[in-house]
C-alpha cells in the first residue's frame, strides 16, 4: 500500500477498513505426551479476531512463486497482546476451514498497529 493509502484515525490502511470482516482462527502448538511417554505437538485453539485477506501479488507473488508456494495469502489483523508474542514456528492460522502456516510476522511500520501475517496453505 502506499504511504497515501493509511488513514489518520490508528493508522489502519483506509482502502480495507470496511473489508475486516474474514473470521480466522490463530492456533498454537502445544507438546505433550501419550499413554507410553512419546512427544506428541498438538494445536490448541489460540486466538480469534477479525481480518483483511487478500492473495499476494507484485513482488511478494513472484518471491513465492520461486520457492513452489502453492497458495500464499496474507492476514492484516489489529496488533494486540495476544498477537505480540507470536511466531512463525508455534503458531498457524485457520481460515475457512484450512490450514495456513504462517511464514512471515510483520509489524507494519513498527506502530504496533497492524499484523501482517504471511502464510501458505499446508499442503496434506
Amino acid at each position: 500500500m502506499a504511504a497515501g493509502d493509511w488513514g489518520s484515525r490508528n493508522n489502519v490502511p483506509r482502502t480495507v477498513l470496511g473489508e475486516w470482516k474474514e473470521r480466522i482462527m490463530i492456533q498454537k502448538s502445544t507438546l505433550g505426551m501419550d499413554k507410553t511417554r512419546n512427544h506428541l505437538l498438538s494445536w490448541e485453539d489460540y486466538y480469534t479476531c477479525f481480518a483483511y485477506v487478500n492473495n499476494l501479488s507484485g513482488k511478494e507473488y513472484w518471491e513465492a512463486a520461486q520457492v513452489n508456494a502453492q497458495k500464499e495469502i496474507y492476514f492484516l489483523i489489529r496488533y494486540s497482546t495476544e498477537t505480540a508474542i507470536m511466531d512463525t514456528e508455534h503458531y498457524r492460522t485457520l481460515f475457512r476451514e484450512q490450514i495456513y502456516n504462517i511464514t512471515f510476522l510483520d509489524n507494519v511500520k513498527y506502530q504496533n498497529k497492524i499484523l501482517k501475517l504471511h502464510a501458505s496453505l499446508e499442503k496434506r
